[in-house]
């Protein structure tokens, strides 16, 4: 090769390389825009808490990563937001667990009620079950940025009520797109109404809907208590949530960044399971001075709805939850109040 020859193929070889790192800057330059909606009330504890994650995530990637928060439910209901993150439109959100039940119903085997009788047995259970739950998640192409919670869900209703069959007689809300979960809903004798949940406010309004169930923080944000000022003081599970990304954005943020963002993510998750953990009697109280009625629920009313989640266990079975997902569940809670 004459040595012309040789030093245009090595101008060749150097324009590539130098085009190929102009490309990457160009990219890095353009930065990522990430959309991240949620159904939790702007200006709420989770509100705030992402917004700190969203200022944390800028310094990390040097601005590169713009992460654009859309709350009280903007985009939609959780399943609209799993849609929209299949499509592209956005591409990430803070769901509950029922949200996430849409993606995989593995993570209802959390959210069966009056499993748990205290926080540190949901979190010693939550914690066992992480691993798994964010691998069956990660299969379908999401990463689980971080874990976190609504808080104890209780029961509102437009008018005083007490016990299950109290509750068979009045409209109840509950979230669409799982044919499966409404219809064990109606076998066991609730008539359920399912509405996205931007609608429960004029649902409540218009008596379209009289009984849902939801955390104080949320009733509280929604003023949905407004229009159903009676609860149940009976507390009858502690509502999961966790930060979901598309997979296939995340891994366009370098590994570096990626670490750095998900230990701000973890600490987001923990600040959101703080303040949740804080303020749910407080917005109790709150409620309390505006109207709510608290029904005190005795030791023959617990035990009555106790009595009918157990008698409905077998009929959850592989249809709310993975039958071994919903035993493993069982088995880790009693594995900790063994100890």
């Amino acid at each position: 090769m004459s040595a012309r020859i040789r030093f245009f193929a090595l101008l060749l070889a150097v324009a590539t390389v130098f085009g190929g790192w102009n490309s990457a800057t160009a990219q890095r330059r353009r930065g990522l825009k990430i959309k991240l909606g949620t159904v939790a009330p702007k200006n709420s504890v989770w509100h705030e808490v992402l917004l700190r994650m969203r200022q944390d995530w800028r310094e990390i990637s040097g601005g590169a990563v713009d992460l654009v928060i859309y709350p009280g439910g903007v985009t939609g209901d959780e399943e609209t937001m799993l849609r929209k993150m299949r499509s592209g439109q956005i591409q990430a959100a803070l769901m509950s667990g029922a949200g996430m039940s849409h993606l995989d119903k593995s993570v209802s085997a959390l959210q069966v009620p009056l499993t748990f009788d205290s926080l540190e047995e949901f979190d010693y259970v939550r914690e066992k079950m992480e691993p798994q739950l964010e691998a069956r998640i990660e299969a379908k192409n999401y990463k689980v940025l971080n874990w976190g919670e609504a808080g104890w869900a209780h029961l509102f209703a437009v008018k005083p009520f007490k016990t299950v069959d109290d509750l068979r007689k009045m409209k109840l809300y509950t979230g669409k797109g799982d044919e499966d979960t409404l219809l064990l809903y109606a076998e066991l004798g609730f008539n359920v109404i399912p509405l996205d949940l931007t609608e429960l406010q004029t649902a409540l309004e218009t008596r379209l809907v009289e009984a849902f169930a939801a955390p104080p923080l949320v009733a509280a944000g929604y003023q949905w208590f407004g229009s159903a000022n009676y609860m149940l003081s009976e507390r009858f599970l502690p509502i999961v949530g966790a930060t979901l990304i598309d997979k296939k954005v995340w891994d366009r943020i370098p590994a570096e960044q990626q670490e750095r963002m998900l230990e701000s993510a973890r600490r987001a998750g923990a600040a959101i399971q703080d303040a949740v953990r804080s303020k749910g009697e407080e917005a109790i109280a709150k409620m309390q001075e505006h109207g709510l009625v608290v029904i005190p629920a005795d030791a023959a009313t617990k035990a009555a709805w106790a009595g009918a989640v157990e008698a409905a266990y077998p009929q959850m079975r592989d249809r709310y939850a993975p039958g071994d997902m919903l035993d493993e569940v069982r088995r880790l809670r009693d594995e900790y109040r063994a100890r």
